[in-house]
């Protein structure tokens, strides 16, 4: 599962050429440190292999996760997908309460929320519910700056439209029956006054619950932190006065700790941050131009626990382009006009992965192109007290000629804490590689057959590389 992910490539691709990486990346590591270093370069080169090994070996036992936390991962998919049947549903509720107010303050009961939903879904003269809603006490309070849901209501969904042709006649199936119940559920928005700035709030403490009448499978989805929003124009408008082509100068929100539960089972998904910030740009494309907004920053905070096992995830990107200048991509990217970003990972946690012992480990991985034919990266990555770093430097990405086939030059370099170190200049073209400490070379990296590589060292002995 994990085999083939950066970390890695990052082992494996240097000492046995099965890889190349234009990303990079930089980690600190779990706590604990390295294994104590050998008095002898000599035995520094050989604790560069058996390092290798021990973390390709942790991450290649992580082929067995996806059977081994199947029911982790149904867990959470089934609490997602009734959670996001609910919150369609409520949405959709509150949506045309605020509509239907048209700025003043109105409070709507179960039996007009139910009106409103089927004048929303009849056309003429025929009705395409999406919703079958029974034992509803929802309520939904409307004010000019919020709107509030309360209330349980048993919902089933739209799933299908079965047609008989011996009868002519078709009918709408629905599914997925669940309790829903909501619980402070609260967006404050700028819904009627005029303005060029909108700011929004999903407001903390608000929760929605299911109950799957089905299989019985409980979820919460709870809002633990205000979450925020805003979007900026040049002029001043209503917000329901807006065409959907009018184009915003700015826009950026920020999702704060959301967790979703799935009761019983110990599986839990934490959102601590899900952030980004967009601007709106011009886009040369031939004789056209076109205005669009486009996202400059991403941000994602997370954590996925599973009873005594835990993941947590950090990631950013951040373009580095001057976007107040029109952007001419008519020949795609090139030397005036490419993608200027920083990327960076971090991923760590407490996992058995395919053994008995959780272990701790980390992946950091730090990445940044700010020229048109180079990137560079690193990562480090560090198992329990096994930890190595990876740099990458890449050359030629576009190529002369950005239509025709090639190959970026990738030169790398893995290194350890002890000062061993191996070096590529080509990962490509790789057929054997030193591994020195200093400018001492302790050992040969060689290729013995598709796949298989081993380490000789200058006292004869030979370790093999894992696969």
């Amino acid at each position: 599962m994990f085999k083939k992910t950066l970390l890695v490539l990052a082992c494996s691709a240097i000492l046995t050429a099965c890889g190349g990486g234009g990303d990079s990346s930089s980690n600190n590591g779990p706590n604990n440190p390295n294994p104590v270093i050998p008095a002898s370069d000599l035995d520094k080169a050989k604790q560069l292999v058996d390092t290798t090994n021990t973390i390709i070996s942790y991450f290649d036992s992580f082929d067995g996760l996806q059977s081994q936390y199947q029911p982790t991962f149904d867990a959470i998919s089934d609490a997602g997908s009734d959670i996001g049947n609910a919150s369609s549903l409520i949405l959709t509720l509150a949506s045309l309460a605020q509509q239907d107010a048209q700025g003043s303050e109105k409070e709507y009961n179960a039996a007009q929320l139910e009106a409103l939903l089927k004048e929303d879904s009849t056309y003429g003269q025929y009705y395409y519910p999406d919703y079958q809603l029974s034992n509803n006490e929802l309520k939904v309070n409307v004010k000019a700056d919020s709107i509030t849901v309360t209330g349980s209501v048993t919902a089933k969904y739209w799933t299908d439209y079965v047609w008989d042709y011996k009868t002519q006649t078709g009918h709408d199936v629905f599914g997925d029956e669940a309790k829903v119940t909501v619980t402070n559920l609260k967006l404050e928005a700028p819904f009627s006054a005029s303005k060029s700035t909108y700011d929004f709030k999903l407001v903390a403490g608000g929760k929605i619950a299911t109950k799957n009448v089905v299989n019985e499978k409980q979820a919460i989805l709870a809002v633990n932190s205000d979450s925020t929003a805003q979007v900026v124009y040049n002029n001043s408008a209503k917000l329901g006065d807006r065409s959907s082509d009018q184009i915003p100068k700015t826009a950026q929100f920020k999702f704060a700790n959301i967790v979703l539960t799935a009761v019983g089972t110990g599986a839990e998904l934490s959102l601590t941050e899900f952030s980004s910030k967009a601007t709106q740009v011009q886009f040369k494309d031939g004789l056209s131009t076109s205005t669009e907004i486009i996202p400059t920053e991403l941000n994602l905070k997370g954590k996925a626990v599973a009873g005594t096992e835990n993941l947590n995830l950090e990631a950013s990107i951040k373009l580095n382009n001057d976007l107040s200048k029109v952007i001419d991509v008519t020949n795609g990217e090139s030397a005036a006009a490419f993608i200027n970003a920083d990327l960076n990972v971090k991923l760590n946690g407490n996992v058995k992965g395919g053994g008995t012992n959780i272990k701790p480990f980390s992946i950091d991985l730090t990445a940044k192109r700010n020229e048109y034919q180079k990137g560079t990266a690193t990562i480090k990555v560090a198992v329990d007290k096994d930890a190595l770093t990876a740099d990458f430097k890449t050359d030629n990405l576009i190529g002369n000629n950005p239509n025709a086939a090639h190959e970026p030059t990738v030169w790398a370099k893995l290194s350890h804490a002890n000062g061993a170190y191996v070096e590529i200049a080509d990962l490509d073209k790789f057929t054997s590689a030193q591994i020195k400490v200093g400018n001492t070379s302790y050992a040969t990296v060689s290729k013995v057959s598709d796949n298989v590589y081993s380490a000789k060292f200058t006292d004869n002995t030979v370790k093999p590389i894992a696969p």
